[in-house]
């Protein structure tokens, strides 16, 4: 087979809709196109990216001239020459370390992956990966600021790591063209890492924590108190996701932020959070959406009494948590309790918002303030990878 170099373009940013046929179509406008094809997911839903095999290397950069930022149903598609290794394997496009995606003639259509934050999570990466290759492979997507993969006691990849992406639009391109992408035997996960908050400072000492995460999560940032505004929305159907969520309290308001809490392997425990922008937005939404049946399931909205700001909060519940090793994860911080008998029900790890960044503490709260006492009495000064760390009782709750 002939060699490709020069002649095989990456399109990107395609519209959802695009099949392979359609971009044949348009790119046999410049010349003779010998294939064209749409990656797609293994549900068969196009990645909203794909490649044009020309003739010729004049015919190649002529699309380039012709399609680089050409609008096509409202999206401004990015052309340019795929760079990866050549052979004239066609069906497999060569963009990145690993085996190449799935690529299927007659691509069907697909919403679009919700990405609202520059920063990524990326799961289920090999455990001989470090974050170089991390870098290296989502450079295909844009520009990386940071990647990082953390590491356990031993200084072994705990195989999921996070970066971030120069541009949402690149972060949004990262994760059509990545998600489902199988590494080295492996097909990993990509969505948008719902820690990092765009365009805050660090967090006021006063008021570290924002709004609850995926499992239980605070984002750190913002100088917003919750209170009132911040709804528990439970008797979810276990399949509900977030995206979901917020659509359906979009119906009372504006909503700044839905959460799904998710279990160690990532399972729906059956509730959430919503935060409303004000709080007569949350009581309509009391009003309105309490009882809705949602899946089969007449869904429980309540305001949330753990999202006080205040020093009026429940007392003792909380504690803070210092000198974390800066590769920690909220789930490291709950099973750093849980061998003791102590279940925490919320952990967060604080982060920087300018960076995304670990700041080497966090907050653990628990069902009551005996659990929490326990927590400081047990866990303060204990070895956990390498660090000894300090467990104190949040004066902030």
């Amino acid at each position: 087979m002939s060699n490709t170099a020069g002649r095989q373009l990456i399109v990107s940013n395609l519209p959802w809709s695009v099949g392979w046929q359609d971009l044949k179509d348009l790119f046999r406008e410049v010349g003779t196109v010998v294939r064209s094809d749409v990656a797609q997911n293994p549900s068969g839903r196009s990645r909203g990216y794909g490649t044009v095999l020309y003739a010729t290397v004049d015919e190649a950069q002529a699309a380039i001239t012709t399609f680089n930022n050409y609008e096509w149903n409202g999206r401004k598609i990015e052309v340019r020459e795929d760079r990866g290794p050549a052979g004239g394997e066609y069906n497999r496009a060569p963009i990145a370390i690993g085996d190449a995606p799935i690529f299927n003639e007659g691509g069907s259509e697909s919403e679009p992956v919700v990405v609202n934050v520059r920063a990524l999570y990326v799961g289920n990466i090999p455990y001989s990966v470090a974050w170089q290759d991390v870098k290296d492979l989502f450079r295909q997507a844009g520009s990386v600021y940071r990647a990082e993969v953390p590491l356990d006691s031993q200084g072994r990849s705990k195989g999921y790591g996070t970066l971030l992406m120069g541009t949402l639009d690149e972060a949004r391109r990262a994760v059509s063209m990545f998600n489902g992408y199988e590494w080295n035997g492996r097909r990993i996960d990509v969505r948008e890492d719902r820690t990092f908050v765009e365009g805050q400072g660090p967090a006021s000492r006063n008021n570290h924590r924002g709004p609850l995460n995926n499992g239980g999560q605070f984002s750190a940032g913002g100088n917003t108190n919750i209170a009132g505004r911040q709804l528990f929305v439970g008797n979810l159907p276990f399949t509900i996701q977030w995206q979901e969520l917020k659509d359906l309290f979009r119906e009372v308001g504006n909503v700044q932020r839905a959460d799904i809490a998710v279990d160690n392997q990532g399972r729906s425990r059956g509730y959430g959070q919503v935060l409303m922008s004000t709080v007569e937005e949350a009581q309509l939404a009391i009003e309105t959406l309490k009882g809705r049946d949602v899946g089969g399931r007449p869904i429980e909205v309540r305001e949330d009494k753990f999202a006080s700001d205040s020093a009026g909060s429940v007392p003792g519940t909380q504690v803070f948590v210092g000198n974390l090793p800066f590769s920690s994860r909220w789930q490291d911080l709950k099973d750093l309790f849980r061998p003791l008998g102590l279940n925490p029900i919320h952990a967060d790890v604080i982060s920087d918002p300018s960076t995304g960044r670990s700041k080497g503490c966090g907050v653990v709260r628990f069902q009551t303030p005996d659990e929490a006492e326990r927590a400081v009495q047990e866990v303060n000064g204990m070895e956990f990878n390498g660090r000894n760390v300090m467990v104190r009782l949040d004066k902030f709750t």
